[in-house]
C-alpha cells in the first residue's frame, strides 16, 4: 500500500468503527455500506475490514491501555479522536505487520486532516507512550484478556463454568474462517473443492459437506458461485437442520428463515424434494433467500413474509418437521459479531426468553401428530435455552428427542437434559439445540 492509500484506509477505519461504537451500527452491515463507496481496492478493503474487527475483538483492553497513557479518560474523547486512537492502539498491539512509526504518523496527520489540530499533539503524546512501553499496563483475567463486559465475563462462567467459559471466550476471540456447504443437489464436496481450485481458490474439505475457503476476494464473483454450487454456511448450524432427521417428501417450516442457509441445507438433506417453507417477517430478506433459493436451483423452497410472534391458523399440523430458530442475543456468533459483546446488556436474554416462548408456542401449533419441532439459538444464554426447553415441556403436549451428536474432537459440546450445546471452535460458531416429538 502507498503511503496515501493507508491515510485513507485508516481514515475509512476510523470512520467505521465510529459508526459501530458510538452509532451502534451492526460491523458487517457498516463495512459492507462504506467500503464500496470508499475508492479503495480490494486489497485495502481487507485492510479495513481486518482494523475494525480486530479492534471490536480488543476493545476494552484497547481502552484499558490508552486510559492508563492519557490523562483525559475515554469516556471524556471527542469520538473521531477516539476511534482514531483506538484504530491505532490496535495496529501497535495487535497487528504485528504494521509499522509502529506507521501507525502514530498516520494517526497524528489524520487528526490534524480532520479538524483536531488543537489535539494532533495529545493523539502523538499517546501513542509514543505506548510504543515506547509495550508491556503496560499488564492485563488479567477472561473479561480484560478478551474484551467482555464483566457482567458477561461472569454470565459466561455461570452459563457455562470456568473452563469452558474461557474455551469459549478464546475460540469466540478468532477471526472466523469462510466455511461453505456444497450444494449437493448439483455437486460432491470433492468435485466443488476441484472446482474451486481452477478458479484459483484454496478449498480444504470439512467433514462430508464443507469446504474452508481462502483467498476468496468478493466469492459472489466467482463463477461456482454464480452456477449455485456453494452457499455459505457454518459447520455448527447444520446440527440444527439434521435434528429435524428430514426425508424427502416431507413439509418443512423454518420459520424465522432469513438469510436461509437453514432452509437450502434442508432442501438438500431432501433431495430437493418436497416443500421447505421458509418464513421471514421481512420481506426484503424473504426476497434474498428466495433469490439463493433460485441461484441454488432449489426450487422445492417456497418463501413466505409472516410474524413468527402471530398465530397462523391455516398453518396449523401442516408440517411434518418445524424449525424455530429463534431471535436471540447472539453470544455464539461473537466471532462473526465481536460487537455483540458492547450492544447487549443484562436484561437482554431475559427479555428475549419472553419472545422465545411465544414463538415456541405458535410453532408448536403448526406441528403434525408425531412429528418434529426443533428450538434453536445461536447463544449460550440459559434464560434462553435449557430454561426454555424446561418451561415448553411443561406447558405442552410434546416429549424430547434424542439429538445425533457431533463428533466431539471437531465441534465441542455440552449435553444437558438431551439439549446439545454447541461451542465455539475453530470452524463453528455457538449453537443451542432441542428436539421435540408432537405426541398424538
Amino acid at each position: 500500500m502507498t503511503n496515501q492509500t493507508q491515510k485513507s484506509s485508516r481514515y475509512h477505519a476510523t470512520v467505521i468503527l465510529q459508526e459501530i461504537t458510538i452509532q451502534g451500527a451492526y460491523a458487517n452491515i457498516a463495512l459492507r455500506k462504506a467500503l464500496p463507496e470508499s475508492g479503495l481496492d480490494s486489497r485495502d478493503r481487507a485492510f479495513v475490514t481486518d482494523l475494525v474487527n480486530t479492534t471490536l475483538r480488543n476493545l476494552i483492553a484497547i481502552d484499558h491501555i490508552i486510559n492508563h497513557f492519557s490523562n483525559t479518560s475515554t469516556s471524556k474523547m471527542k469520538p473521531f479522536i477516539l476511534s482514531l486512537l483506538r484504530i491505532s492502539v490496535c495496529q501497535i498491539r495487535y497487528i504485528e505487520k504494521t509499522p509502529e512509526s506507521a501507525a502514530v504518523n498516520e494517526a497524528v496527520n489524520l487528526a490534524k486532516q480532520n479538524g483536531y489540530k488543537g489535539l494532533s499533539g495529545f493523539v502523538n503524546g499517546v501513542l509514543r507512550n505506548i510504543v515506547r512501553q509495550p508491556e503496560a499496563p499488564e492485563i488479567h483475567g477472561i473479561a480484560m484478556e478478551y474484551s467482555y463486559p464483566k457482567w458477561l465475563a461472569a454470565d459466561l462462567v455461570k452459563w457455562l463454568g470456568n473452563e469452558n467459559a474461557k474455551s469459549f471466550c478464546h475460540q469466540s476471540h478468532q477471526p472466523p474462517p469462510v466455511t461453505i456447504f456444497a450444494n449437493t443437489h448439483k455437486i460432491t464436496v470433492p468435485d466443488l473443492a476441484n472446482r474451486l481450485l481452477s478458479e484459483g481458490i484454496e478449498a480444504t474439505p470439512l467433514g462430508d459437506e464443507f469446504l474452508i475457503i481462502s483467498r476468496t476476494g468478493d466469492i459472489t464473483q466467482l463463477p461456482a458461485f454464480n452456477e449455485g454450487l456453494f452457499f455459505v454456511m457454518d459447520p455448527g448450524a447444520v446440527w440444527t437442520v439434521k435434528a429435524l432427521r428430514l426425508t424427502p417428501g416431507q413439509t418443512v417450516f423454518d420459520l424465522c428463515a432469513a438469510p436461509g442457509g437453514k432452509s437450502f441445507t434442508a432442501a438438500c438433506y431432501m433431495g430437493n424434494q418436497g416443500q421447505v417453507k421458509a418464513f421471514d417477517l421481512h420481506p426484503h430478506r424473504a426476497n434474498l433467500i428466495r433469490e439463493t433459493a433460485r441461484r441454488l436451483n432449489l426450487n422445492c423452497i417456497t418463501t413466505h413474509i409472516k410474524d413468527s410472534l402471530v398465530h397462523d391458523k391455516t398453518l396449523k399440523a401442516q408440517a411434518d418437521a418445524v424449525l424455530l430458530d429463534a431471535p436471540c442475543t447472539g453470544y455464539g456468533t461473537i466471532r462473526k459479531r465481536p460487537e455483540i459483546k458492547y450492544n447487549r446488556n443484562p436484561q437482554d436474554a431475559k427479555d428475549l426468553a419472553v419472545k422465545q416462548r411465544q414463538m415456541l408456542s405458535i410453532a408448536s401449533k403448526y406441528v403434525k401428530p408425531g412429528g418434529t419441532l426443533v428450538y434453536s439459538t445461536c447463544t449460550v444464554a440459559r434464560e434462553e435455552n435449557i430454561d426454555n426447553v424446561r418451561w415448553f415441556l411443561q406447558n405442552h403436549s410434546f416429549k424430547m428427542r434424542p439429538i445425533d451428536l457431533p463428533n466431539p474432537e471437531a465441534i465441542p459440546y455440552i449435553l444437558e437434559d438431551d439439549c446439545l450445546q454447541i461451542l465455539p471452535s475453530t470452524y463453528n460458531d455457538g449453537f443451542f439445540i432441542a428436539s421435540f416429538t408432537c405426541e398424538p
